[in-house]
């Protein structure tokens, strides 16, 4: 079976800018208490985005040698 990886970042990064916008915009009046619960998860994962923020500038510096 092919490997998606290839567009797996890309295609988060277009999903998680759409949500930040909403944030940004306060397109959030009238979320379903799946939204919350997933806004919520979408934080817990910019903190451990944020956590591993070495370890992801040091992939990125592998790719620019």
């Amino acid at each position: 079976m092919p490997n998606m990886s290839y567009c797996r970042f890309e295609n988060t990064v277009t999903d998680m800018r759409d949500c930040i916008n909403a944030i940004e915009d306060r397109e959030t009046d009238e979320l379903s208490s799946y939204e919350v619960n997933a806004l919520s998860h979408f934080l817990d994962l910019a903190k451990e985005i944020t956590n591993l923020e070495p370890e992801i500038e040091g992939i990125l510096e592998n790719y620019e040698e």
